[in-house]
């Protein structure tokens, strides 16, 4: 597992970049669905992309996108049972972070 001091700032990309393939197509299949749900044109964008191609850095854009324009979708991919499970630390971290421990 890699853990994250929750006390110190981390960067979603090398978060990510821990995933295996397989685990980051599950996780941006989670910001992907809840991205459809909303209206704008970013979050559209996000919404077409191939789950099973996307990189740490593309879900780092997610998770930033998220983060400053819709807490809601990155509380809902913090929960993610991938997230949860191998970078539990940086969840936590994040969900306290943009959702005032909200989650």
């Amino acid at each position: 597992m890699f853990n994250f001091n929750q006390d110190q700032p981390q960067d979603p990309g090398t978060a990510y970049s821990q995933l295996d393939q397989g685990q980051r197509s599950q996780v941006a299949q989670t910001f992907i669905q809840r991205f459809a749900r909303e209206q704008d044109p970013q979050s559209q964008q996000y919404a077409h992309l191939d789950p099973n191609a996307v990189s740490p850095g593309q879900l780092a854009e997610m998770h930033h996108y998220a983060a400053s324009q819709h807490p809601g979708v990155l509380g809902d991919v913090m929960k993610h049972p991938v997230v949860t499970g191998i970078l539990g630390g940086f969840a936590t971290y994040e969900a306290d972070k943009h959702l005032g421990g909200r989650h």
